[in-house]
């Protein structure tokens, strides 16, 4: 087992992010961090961007906008379902052959 820095959470469960570790990753006192369980260990990772709800909508709208009439040439619905489908099987097939 590799063992990197060792220390002891506070009464109040905190623990300091040691200096060096800190500067490696870029976190200051304004970064924000993820904490992840994962496997019985706590991942942390700086956050760099916050998409905000508002912003998620607005990048839908966005992709709406980049892909409206995409599809308006698909006259038969049901024939472009099977002709992808088809693609995406034999995507499969050849995806497996390769393992």
């Amino acid at each position: 087992m590799k063992v990197g820095t060792i220390t002891t959470p506070n009464a109040k469960g905190q623990i300091v992010i040691p200096k060096a570790m800190r500067e490696t990753l870029g976190i200051d006192a304004q970064t924000h961090v993820n904490l992840v369980l994962r496997g019985g260990g706590i991942y942390i990772h700086p956050v760099s961007e916050v998409i905000t709800k508002h912003e998620t909508d607005n990048s839908y709208l966005k992709i709406l906008e980049k892909t409206r009439g995409a599809f308006r040439d698909d006259k038969n619905w049901e024939t472009v379902q099977k002709q992808r489908r088809k693609l995406e099987l034999e995507a499969t097939r050849k995806n497996k052959r390769a393992w």
